[in-house]
Formats: C-alpha cells, sequence, structure tokens
C-alpha cells in the first residue's frame, strides 16, 4: 500500500490542498509583478486581472447561493479545480488586456467553485466532534505551505533570472490537480456516508429552501465572515505592511518577520488553541478571536508613540496576537456555519459566506488606506481596534440571539 493509501479521504484533501497552496505560494508574490511586465499588460491589465478574477468569484458564490446553479459538491469542486488549472496555465502567455480577463474569469470561477464545493466535501468526511479539529488542522497546514512556497519562490529568484516566473505558474496549474484526483476519490467515500445518513434519517434528501429562508439561516455567519475579512484579515495582508513601513518607518524585512511569526505561531499553537476551545461554543471561538485581534491594534496603536525598538516590539505582538485569532477563527467559523443550515444547503450557504470573503478582502484595504491617510499609525491601529471591538459585541448578541432560538431541552 502506498503512504497516500494510508491516509483517510479527509486527511488526502487537506494534504494535496496543502500542495496546492504551496504551488499557489510560488505565484503569490509575483502575479502583479508578472503581468506588470509585460507590455501589451502593464498596470492596467494587472487591475483588469484581479477585477475580472475578484467579480467572477463573486458571481460564481451568488449564482450557487441563488440555486441557480445547481451542481453536486465534488463535479462542483472538481471544475472548479479545472477552471483554476486553465486560468494559472494560461498566465506565462497572457499579453494582451484580453488575455488578462480571460486569465482571471477562469482563476475567479474556479476558486468560487472550488472553495464553495471543498467545506462541504470535508464536512461530509468527519464526524460532528472531529470537525474543529479538522478544519483547524486544515487552516495551519494552508498557512505554511502557502508560506513555504513564497519563499520558495523568493530564494529562486535571488540565484536565478527573471524568466523563471512564468514557470511558477505552470507548477501551480500542475499542483491543482493532485487535489482534483483526491476530490474524485474523497466524493465516493463521500456517498457511502450519505448513504448511511439517509438510512438513519438525517441525509441530504429534501427539496432546497427558498432563498430568503437560507439567507435568514447563514445571513449571521456570512456577516460574521464579511466582518472578519474587512476589519482583520484584509488589514494584516494589505493596511499593516503599508502603515509598518510608511508610518511607522520599519524596513521592508519587518514585513517579512510579520509574516513568519503569523506562519510560526500558526502552526505550532493551533493543536493547543483548538483543545482550550474544545468545550465552548462557536460563537465563544468567534469573539475570542476578533478580542485578540482588536488587543493587538490596540498595543500596535500603543506602542506606534514610542521609540523604533517599542514600535517593532508592538507591531511582533500583534503578530502573535493576530495568528492567535486565526487560530480561534480557524477551528470556529467552519463549524458554526455548519451548524447553521441543513446539511443539504451547506453548499449554497459556503458559497453565501464566500461572496462576503470576496468582498471584504475586495473592500477592508480601502479602509486601512482610509485610515492611513491621516498620516498617523495610531489613527490607523486604534481605528481598526474599534472596528473589531464593534464585531466583538455583535458577535455576542447573535450568539444570544441564537441561544434564545434554541429549543429548550425535553424534561426527564
Amino acid at each position: 500500500m502506498s503512504l497516500l493509501g494510508r491516509f483517510r479521504p479527509v486527511d488526502r484533501l487537506i494534504v494535496t490542498h496543502g500542495l496546492s497552496s504551496f504551488c499557489l505560494g510560488l505565484v503569490f508574490p509575483y502575479t502583479a509583478i508578472h503581468l506588470a511586465a509585460q507590455p501589451g499588460v502593464g498596470t492596467g491589465g494587472v487591475a483588469l486581472f484581479y477585477g475580472a478574477a475578484g467579480v467572477a468569484n463573486l458571481a460564481v458564490a451568488l449564482l450557487l447561493t441563488g440555486g441557480v446553479l445547481r451542481l453536486p459538491r465534488v463535479t462542483l469542486g472538481v471544475l472548479g479545480t479545472l477552471l483554476w488549472f486553465v486560468g494559472y496555465l494560461t498566465m506565462p502567455f497572457v499579453s494582451s488586456h484580453a488575455l488578462a480577463l480571460v486569465a482571471g474569469v477562469a482563476i475567479g470561477c474556479g476558486q468560487g467553485g472550488f472553495l464553495a464545493a471543498i467545506v462541504p466535501l470535508v464536512n461530509s468526511l468527519v464526524t460532528a466532534e472531529e470537525r474543529r479539529k479538522v478544519f483547524a488542522r486544515r487552516y495551519a497546514v494552508l498557512n505554511a505551505t502557502l508560506a513555504a512556497g513564497s519563499l520558495v519562490a523568493g530564494a529562486l529568484t535571488l540565484v536565478l533570472p527573471r524568466g523563471v516566473i512564468p514557470y511558477f505558474f505552470v507548477a501551480n496549474a500542475v499542483g491543482i490537480l493532485p487535489l482534483t484526483l483526491a476530490m474524485l476519490i474523497a466524493g465516493r467515500h463521500a456517498r457511502a456516508a450519505d448513504e448511511e445518513k439517509e438510512k438513519a434519517g438525517g441525509g441530504e434528501d429534501g427539496p432546497l429552501l427558498p432563498m430568503a429562508a437560507l439567507v435568514r439561516l447563514a445571513m449571521p455567519a456570512a456577516a460574521v465572515q464579511l466582518a472578519v475579512f474587512l476589519f482583520g484579515f484584509s488589514q494584516f495582508e494589505a493596511t499593516a505592511p503599508l502603515v509598518s513601513e510608511r508610518l511607522m518607518q520599519m524596513g521592508l524585512f519587518v514585513v517579512s518577520i510579520l509574516l513568519a511569526v503569523n506562519v510560526v505561531v500558526i502552526v505550532s499553537t493551533q493543536r493547543l488553541v483548538t483543545r482550550l476551545l474544545e468545550g465552548r461554543p462557536e460563537t465563544d471561538g468567534l469573539r475570542i478571536a476578533v478580542g485578540l485581534w482588536t488587543v493587538g491594534y490596540a498595543v500596535a496603536g500603543a506602542m506606534a508613540f514610542l521609540p523604533y525598538g517599542f514600535r517593532l516590539t508592538g507591531l511582533l505582538v500583534y503578530a502573535v496576537l493576530f495568528a492567535l485569532g486565526e487560530c480561534a477563527y480557524s477551528c470556529s467559523f467552519h463549524p458554526w456555519l455548519i451548524s447553521l443550515v441543513p446539511d443539504r444547503e451547506l453548499t449554497r450557504a459556503n458559497a453565501l459566506a464566500n461572496s462576503m470573503m470576496g468582498v471584504g478582502n475586495f473592500a477592508g484595504p480601502s479602509i486601512g488606506v482610509a485610515l492611513a491617510v491621516t498620516g498617523s499609525a495610531p489613527v490607523v491601529w486604534f481605528g481598526l481596534g474599534l472596528c473589531c471591538t464593534l464585531i466583538t459585541v455583535a458577535v455576542g448578541l447573535l450568539a444570544r440571539r441564537q441561544a434564545a432560538k434554541a429549543p429548550a431541552p425535553a424534561a426527564a
């Protein structure tokens, strides 16, 4: 038996998704650089590519949420990976705005389909008791492999000419194919698990919920997803590097250090954080996550007034606290979303959450940039901290509302 054969289907998915994430890391720092360097593309083509990818991703998510596009989760996931393959395989040959548009649409549609399918597929392969551990492990693997791919790409570009960059896109395209195969294999096991659920009366059969009913069930999770990407993830990826380098007079190397600290903390503490949160409601984990981010923003803001060594310390504390918050988020959000809707609606609900993630990633950096226009790092950090405080309060209100709607336990 091969080494891969010893893994459970869900483990194969995580391993192959990690391989794909590593290959994505190869192109992650260089996509805009590569496109902008092409004579027929330039910076306008870069904007067109990212805009097309974002709109296509959002369009697929909304079509799935509305029930207009109805595909089985494995079919949807495989189709998504194949579109991703085509999009990235096109990238080395993009020499015009038209080809940038084609590549962007293929990649955006591929991501939209794959991301909507992968969570329901993973959920179908594990028990309710395993959800937190499995989703947390998946998150840690994806973070570590994406960072490793970026570091390898950076090292290769130091010793090889720029002509190596197009080959990164080919490697990224090829790297998705093992995940495609793993999804097909996992689909067989998922069908067997679904058949067992149907016999027990808990399967996915039944009519789809009307759009209004689905939104009513899943909107709390979608709203939280929008908020954490608006004021959390997008700020770490876009605003923190900008403020660190331009407003806090930190070198570019500090941005790399913050990313490295973030990944190391996630990989080393994810299991511990998951274990600590096992006996608590998922909404507690989300409040803890945003609460940690709030403290991180406050520390960075307070240290921004002080000399260089203190400013650097504040940023490092922020990176550690943000990573711990990510750990709490990763083992809480998807289990919470899964608990809100029937299994047969999970693909649509996950698509709705992904659409909010896309909006948050697109709009979030503009919030940080608007705050940065003041020219004051403390204004940025404290402003983001205030936003996260409001999210923490809102999640608490959602948790109480959910608890109030829950049926009372039957008397013995």
